[in-house]
């Protein structure tokens, strides 16, 4: 049983959401970090968002959840294929087998090749891995699946940026939106130019929802002006590359990066969007670059499209 797992009660204001922190602080620094799954409970349903890091993980959630599950049935949603979001599906091989939910794209990703380096990294790191299994879901969506769990609605939708297999959650009744890794603090996450205008449009798509409450996986806020402030720092970006574009067409993309990097450092970054944040990691700092790299090459690409 793992004790780095915990309640986390003031991040919820209605007693039918729980969300369960995992903080993982291991010898070598860059790779700790802390975050966050959520259990939904409802008349007819126990909806587990996320398994975490590792079995031991969910043994502890499940126990927890215990006196609801024994008038309810499990669901378990998979929000994308990262690591610390699906390494604790292994647990429930073997007990109770309930339905894993996630979009279409998740099951290649969790077996990608990065997926299973990643995964002996970590095996050959840390025991808090040793039993840890790829576990893929056992059902999939598209675009949009709907739950009705009697008293709340979970509308599951496809909220590509992130990564491509990302989804989020809208509960109506609540206007609750989790946002998983779609939305961040301080900063969203890129890992390829080709998810720059996918996520624009997905954190448009949270703001049309006006939502009341958001919870993001990493950053432990519930404030919905996380989805401006995301919005706001991507587009800066975008700005100040483009600007860096128009006056210096003829930069190659290494020269244009270390030039937005420094028309956009992040000690701005923090100092406009999260000034109370200390990215003691250094995490962030280096998604900043990506994300840069990220846009750079976005741009970079319709400009040569625009001359053709």
């Amino acid at each position: 049983m793992t004790q780095e797992v915990s309640l986390v009660p003031h991040m919820s204001d209605d007693n039918r959401i729980l969300v369960f922190r995992r903080d993982f602080a291991p010898p070598i620094k860059e790779d700790a970090l802390q975050v966050d799954a959520y259990a939904i409970i409802t008349e007819r349903y126990v909806v587990l968002c996320d398994t975490l890091l590792c079995p031991a993980d969910m043994e502890f959630v499940t126990n927890e959840l215990a006196p609801a599950l024994m008038e309810r049935q499990l669901l378990v949603i998979n929000s994308h294929s990262d690591w610390d979001h699906t390494w604790g599906n292994g647990y429930f091989v073997g007990h109770g087998e309930p339905p894993i939910i996630a979009q279409a794209l998740c099951p290649q990703n969790l077996f990608s090749d990065t997926s299973r380096e990643t995964l002996a990294y970590f095996q050959g790191h840390y025991g808090t891995f040793k039993n840890v299994e790829l576990i893929p879901p056992t059902l999939t969506f598209e675009q949009s699946l709907t739950i009705y769990g009697g008293d709340l609605t979970l509308e599951l939708f496809s909220a590509p940026g992130h990564e491509p297999d990302q989804i989020a959650i809208w509960i109506p009744e609540l206007r609750l939106l989790l946002a998983f890794d779609a939305a961040e603090y301080p900063i969203p996450t890129l890992h390829e130019a080709t998810g720059f205008p996918a996520m624009l449009a997905t954190l448009e798509s949270f703001l049309d929802l006006n939502p009341a409450r958001v919870l993001c996986s990493h950053g432990g806020t519930t404030a919905p002006s996380q989805i401006e402030h995301n919005l706001t720092y991507l587009r800066t970006i975008e700005q100040r590359v483009q600007a860096l574009l128009t006056t210096h067409p003829a930069l190659t993309q290494e020269a244009l990066l270390a030039a937005a990097l420094h028309a956009y450092p992040f000690k701005e970054v923090l100092a406009t969007l999260a000034p109370l944040y200390q990215d003691n990691t250094g995490f962030y700092r280096e998604a900043h670059a990506t994300n840069v790299r990220c846009i750079v090459q976005t741009l970079m690409f319709q400009a040569l499209n625009e001359k053709e």
